[in-house]
């Protein structure tokens, strides 16, 4: 009796570890070859008709920005679905952590479309209009603190958290154990990380005289899109983790 049970409590925690590692997965055409389909596209249209570039792509009601509104909203998605979890509800840490993803999600949606005045193009109050260096209806433009410093800790979060430690879990897989192992970005977000990275670099060196070869158009815009990738392909898996975690009988 004591060996059968013993039987049934390893398959139970072999099923329990498949389910945990399925978690960490994506559709290899999901995290990879679209990201990267994405890329070269951007590389060869920005290359092909710079004017048709600007106009339909980077433009403010362009492809690129729509992209930053739109994949920000299916984030907001997932945080509410993460959020009605028993498992969310009943961890304060990874409540308040989901909630802060919810309000940043939202954020980046509501600034990127200037909460609405770039498809409805309402007229800007002349007292915003004053503190708005682009005359918009949105807080980016009024000071740092609303845009590039947030920015830049965003991005720091990306190259530590979306390269840095999934490189490192790959020699020292215990990296992804312990209470805060749910928190870590998967290894799926590298490539999105990884380019996002790419085009704001290659764009820097560039303005430093160190070579002239222009890549991506608009790197800051290419570079925010993969960031927003970043964080939608980070909240799927985190949700997949929370439901894998559950026991099997509530699987």
């Amino acid at each position: 009796m004591v060996q059968e049970s013993s039987h049934f409590s390893t398959a139970e925690n072999l099923a329990g570890e498949k389910k945990l590692q399925q978690a960490e997965r994506l559709p290899q055409w999901l995290y990879l070859w679209l990201p990267l389909a994405v890329a070269v596209i951007l590389i060869a249209a920005g290359h092909a008709d710079p004017q048709f570039y600007e106009a339909h792509i980077g433009s403010e009601v362009g492809i690129l920005e729509a992209s930053h509104v739109i994949i920000p909203l299916i984030s907001v998605v997932y945080c509410l679905r993460i959020l009605a979890l028993p498992e969310a509800r009943r961890d304060r840490l990874i409540f308040i952590w989901i909630l802060l993803g919810l309000l940043g999600s939202i954020y980046l949606a509501g600034e990127e479309a200037s909460w609405g005045q770039h498809y409805l193009g309402w007229a800007t109050p002349e007292g915003w209009e004053a503190l708005n260096d682009q005359g918009e209806t949105n807080l980016h433009n009024i000071s740092s603190w609303f845009d590039q410093k947030p920015r830049s800790l965003l991005e720091i979060g990306v190259i530590v958290g979306g390269i840095v430690i999934p490189l490192l879990a790959l020699k020292r897989p215990q990296i992804r154990q312990g209470r805060f192992a749910v928190f870590l970005p998967p290894l799926v977000c590298l490539p999105v990380a990884v380019i996002a990275e790419f085009a704001k670099t290659w764009d820097r060196l560039r303005s430093e005289g160190l070579w002239d070869i222009i890549i991506f158009r608009r790197p800051s815009e290419i570079q925010e899109l993969y960031f927003v990738l970043f964080i939608l392909f980070y909240l799927v898996v985190f949700r997949k983790r929370l439901l894998a975690s559950r026991p099997a009988m509530q699987g």
